[in-house]
């Protein structure tokens, strides 16, 4: 089972936190987008601990979520503000994703891990962003097969065999 849609914006930043800033391309290497805090082998969201894996490489979000919650809470979020590298368009809002299923979005493939929770960090936007977005803040991914993605390039989902 497959599925299209496009990219509308690619963003990055060195910086943690939100937002992260729209790009004309980005490259996206063996451990996430080239120059973004979040790219790399080891998670840096574990503050405690062994250092483990870094399965959030890349973050995905949904246009149609920005433009749900810019409705129902009267605010303006625009892609980059929840923190996301790519947004999409035309695979409604990512919650039926799981870890295994597959996004070839430029010429890059990327690999779902998990569903992405949404932190206090987005509540700079309003009081109830993080509550409006859960469970469909988007999700994070590995990377499968680095490339180059731009704004406009197709998206296709690929479901893993279930």
């Amino acid at each position: 089972m497959t599925g299209t849609g496009r990219v509308v914006a690619v963003c990055s930043s060195p910086n943690g936190g939100v937002p992260k800033y729209r790009r004309v391309e980005i490259e996206i290497g063996p451990y996430g987008v080239v120059g973004d805090y979040h790219a790399g082998p080891v998670n840096r969201h574990k503050k405690r601990g062994d250092p483990e894996p870094n399965t959030r490489q890349v973050t995905i979000v949904a246009q149609e979520v920005l433009d749900d919650v810019n409705e129902q809470l009267g605010i303006q979020l625009e892609p980059g503000h929840l923190g996301e590298n790519l947004t999409v368009v035309g695979l409604g809002d990512l919650s039926d994703l799981v870890p295994g299923d597959v996004l070839r979005v430029g010429t890059a493939v990327l690999e779902i891990t998990a569903q992405n929770k949404p932190c206090s960090t987005v509540a700079v936007y309003h009081a109830q962003l993080v509550k409006e977005l859960y469970g469909r803040r988007g999700v994070c991914a590995i990377v499968r097969q680095p490339g180059r993605v731009r704004p406009g390039d197709l998206v296709i989902l690929e479901r893993r065999t279930r």
